[in-house]
């Protein structure tokens, strides 16, 4: 039997040519439905990654009106540094005239001359006491003067007290200063052991606290501290400088600048994620054409836009109240039409800015608002639990199966060729016998055909 090293030889039929068609036509059918089961998928992936993003990059938006002091926002200008003014954004307008004409300051305490910071004092308890404030310090024979300042300084109940030591020429001096302001809170330092006299009861008053006097339209304030809270309802003034005579100006509004760029920026976004929703669900062209996450999200978020919003009591609970309306197109805009008994959008909005802000801001941050209710109704798409979340999941999980699909294919090939490759190695075989025997009849024949003519 001849040696065969490749099909078909010792045949002289395209064996290698037919076991590659038996292949092919076991592996195209499966290749291309893979092929387009992965593209189909990797598209879907893409779609739903976009409708996401777009989702989160609008929720950014909506979680920033849906918060209670969002439109309560106030400009505050004041003439001078002399104060310093903030608002919880709910205070009234107004104009105001401060006047500043006496700072709150603590106490500072001065003790008797020391030859130098190494002297000791004696031993006891240093009681030290402003208001209501009080801690204790014991002093132990060997501590010197440096030794007694940094364990007031490092006490624990130290309510604000700093000692220091002062070495001048005419000697060293530990210097007790406090923090704690007002009248009623002058910083003593008393001792029931004589031997602590010295930077006890022998100190001197190198300054007195006292209280923070303003005027506020001529109405005088005295606190312990220099801040004054609702003083002006809803307002907090602290003074930094004393300016007797020259009084600053307070100025007050609410900031309809602000609001208007927040609601501009919810029209906006609105907007961006309803062009990103009609190209991802384009019948023909889009990733997600007829998908019912696509269809559902539109609808609702549209419906929330034009239905009024419940549970508040003002004159305002719709967009469409403050001028905001939605078009043909179903985009968000500030309508430009007015007639006879309805001002344009642009009226309608500046109105209810100038007037109802309040009101404004219900109709987005309230319970039932706008940005309340569709930023809720997005999370359960978008976080991590959500369905849209799910569905990135789940499609990973397919497109990798795919690869093990492919794994699988190539070892049922790999197998299928195997044993293609015996089968017709054994045809081969028998046909190249066949071929051996036939020659040898033909030679054969041949010798006795030749004989005969002889």
């Amino acid at each position: 039997m001849p040696n065969i090293t490749s099909l078909g030889i010792g045949s002289g039929l395209d064996l290698e040519g037919i076991v590659t068609a038996f292949i092919d036509a076991e592996a195209i059918p499966t290749e291309i439905r893979l092929q387009e089961k992965e593209e189909r998928l990797n598209v879907e992936l893409s779609g739903i990654g976009s409708f996401k993003s777009a989702l989160s990059t609008f929720n950014t938006t909506l979680e920033k009106l849906a918060k209670d002091d969002a439109f309560n926002q106030q400009t505050i200008a004041v003439s001078t540094e002399d104060v310093s003014v903030t608002t919880n954004g709910f205070a009234s307008n107004g104009e105001f005239s401060i006047e500043v004409q006496q700072l709150a300051q603590g106490s500072r305490l001065k003790s008797a001359a020391f030859a130098s910071s190494a002297d000791t004092v004696g031993s006891g308890t240093l009681t030290l006491t402003a208001g209501a404030n009080t801690f204790d310090v014991a002093i132990d024979a060997a501590d010197d003067l440096s030794a007694i300042r940094d364990k007031i300084n490092a006490q624990s109940e130290n309510f604000g007290v700093t000692a220091n030591i002062i070495n001048s020429d005419a000697g060293s001096y530990l210097v007790y200063s406090s923090t704690v302001t007002g009248l009623a809170n002058n910083l003593t330092v008393t001792t029931s052991d004589a031997s602590l006299d010295n930077i006890s009861t022998n100190n001197t008053t190198e300054q007195t606290a006292s209280d923070a006097i303003i005027v506020v339209d001529g109405n005088t304030i005295t606190k312990e501290t220099n801040e004054f809270k609702n003083v002006i309802e809803d307002v907090t003034i602290t003074a930094k400088k004393v300016n007797t005579g020259a009084p600053a100006t307070l100025s007050i509004a609410q900031d309809e600048e602000n609001a208007k760029e927040l609601i501009n920026e919810f029209v906006d976004g609105f907007n961006a994620l309803m062009d990103n929703i009609t190209g991802l669900g384009a019948p023909k062209l889009g990733r997600l054409a007829f998908d019912p996450n696509i269809r559902q999200v539109k609808q609702k978020l549209t419906d929330v836009v034009i239905n009024s919003v419940t549970g508040l009591t003002g004159s305002l609970d719709s967009l469409s109240k403050i001028g905001i309306d939605l078009n043909k197109e179903g985009k968000l805009e500030v309508s430009s039409f007015s007639d006879s008994s309805l001002p344009s959008g642009s009226d309608r909005l500046d109105a209810a800015l100038k007037d109802n802000l309040d009101q404004v801001g219900e109709i987005f941050a309230s319970t039932d608002g706008i940005a309340t209710q569709m930023t809720s109704f997005i999370d359960t798409y978008i976080d991590s639990s959500g369905v849209l979340t799910s569905r990135e999941t789940s499609l990973n999980e397919q497109i990798s199966n795919i690869g093990q699909e492919w794994t699988e294919l190539e070892e049922r090939l790999r197998s299928y060729e195997e044993t293609l490759r015996k089968r017709f190695t054994a045809l081969d075989a028998t046909l190249a016998g066949y071929n051996a025997t036939a020659e040898y009849v033909k030679s054969s024949l041949s010798n006795i055909t030749g004989n005969s003519d002889d």
